[in-house]
């Protein structure tokens, strides 16, 4: 199950504000979630995202809107990772016959209604021209008398015009091969399911805070057995545990593998991946369930600045996170520098000083004059003046603290 899309959303009505996030899509509730604290969101209403690369399915491009519901991108492109290959080439018929002579963009839930309606196809693989269709009419018994031609009188038939007077009459497409696709040719003979209405598109916290995908065996080692898999949601008693161990029927933790698919903090994941110790693992997910939303968001911020790359390491700052200070309405140099400005100067001053600074500049040398780091999730600052990427040199002289 690949990416489709990768999007984002920036902070429109302040461009100065530094505020934005990206998203590779489909992406896990967390990573939804955590694109709401980048921009800032206590709510769940996921903006609209602009998709900056299509990874598969680029023919969309000319058909969705410049910007999206970002819960509704993500359906569908959720739906589209899990097309077969034939369900792909029956999408792109699909969307070339919904598309024929429109001129504006489709709205994301018909497309949806499109992704779900594959096996409302027929496919015919083969077929990348109308004279490789009607050879395969010829041959399957839609073309009356054919099959009871001889050998010579049937290579004569008009293959070409048999082809698209089928298509045709049919309604239907030849889907272009290409890099990503075998293409060929589709007809649709059901009704499109109507699916977007039934999709409950809610965000919702996942009953987890992490969740693996644990099998049989090593996931980089393709010796082992690794056809049974099971989903783990941790925090998770020894028993569910025990049980997991049972339905993969190995006898201890040595003998399995897991990969990350979602974590609370999705900056984690790979680190989650590459743990040993699925103890080690379990404890930090029982921390994340306990950390309080001030914290989370001062713990992200710290491991975003330091790019954190273990558990360990991990584990090791969450320990100091009472040491630090976050200032979320921080994301850029710009507002650093106005938020100094808006403490240090009367209104009229302060809008004199600034249409006459470099306040980007200005915001620069305060973050580094404080030993702070700007990130995704705001200005992040270490109580004793230290800077936050230095965590094991002697205190620092001067340094300040943005409020």
């Amino acid at each position: 199950m690949g990416k489709i899309f990768y999007a984002y959303e920036m902070k429109q009505d302040d461009p100065d504000s530094g505020v934005e996030a990206f998203l590779n899509l489909p992406a896990t509730p967390y990573e939804i979630l955590d694109a709401m604290d980048r921009l800032r969101r206590g709510d769940s209403v996921g903006g609209e995202f602009r998709i900056d690369e299509y990874y598969r399915f680029d023919s969309l491009a000319s058909v969705l809107r410049k910007s999206n519901d970002l819960h509704r991108l993500n359906a569908l492109a959720q739906k589209l990772s899990e097309l077969s290959d034939q369900q792909e080439i029956a999408f792109e018929g699909l969307l070339e016959m919904e598309s024929k002579g429109k001129a504006t963009p489709l709205e994301l839930p018909r497309l949806i209604d499109l992704a779900y309606s594959t096996d409302c196809c027929h496919v015919v693989d083969d077929a990348l021209n109308d004279s490789q269709l009607g050879l395969f009419c010829a041959e399957s018994g839609f073309v009356p008398g054919a099959e009871d031609l001889p050998e010579d009188l049937f290579d004569l038939l008009d293959f070409e015009r048999i082809g698209r007077e089928h298509r045709q009459r049919e309604g239907g497409v030849i889907v272009k091969r290409t890099a990503e696709h075998a293409g060929g040719y589709v007809e649709r003979y059901n009704p499109l399911v109507e699916a977007y209405k039934t999709l409950d598109l809610t965000p919702k916290m996942p009953d987890y805070t992490i969740l693996l995908e644990v099998s049989k065996g090593y996931f980089n080692d393709p010796g082992y057995d690794r056809e049974k898999t099971v989903q783990l949601k941790l925090p998770a008693s020894p028993e569910t545990l025990d049980a997991a161990l049972t339905a993969l029927d190995v006898w201890d933790w040595r003998e399995a593998g897991w990969h990350c698919l979602d974590c609370k903090i999705p900056l984690l994941m790979d680190a989650v991946s590459d743990e040993d110790s699925i103890h080690a693992i379990n404890d930090l997910a029982q921390r994340l369930a306990d950390m309080e939303p001030k914290a989370l968001h001062t713990c992200k911020a710290l491991l975003s600045a330091v790019d954190c790359k273990t558990l360990q390491q991990a584990e090791q700052l969450m320990d100091t996170l009472d040491q630090y200070i976050l200032s979320p309405q921080y994301s850029s140099p710009i507002e650093v520098a106005k938020g100094e400005l808006s403490l240090i100067l009367s209104e009229p001053d302060r809008e004199l000083v600034a249409s006459n600074l470099n306040l980007y500049r200005y915001g620069q040398a305060l973050v580094e004059k404080c030993g702070g780091v700007l990130t995704g999730y705001g200005l992040i600052e270490r109580e004793d003046r230290q800077p936050v990427q230095a965590m094991n040199e002697g205190p620092q002289q001067g340094g300040m603290e943005m409020t």
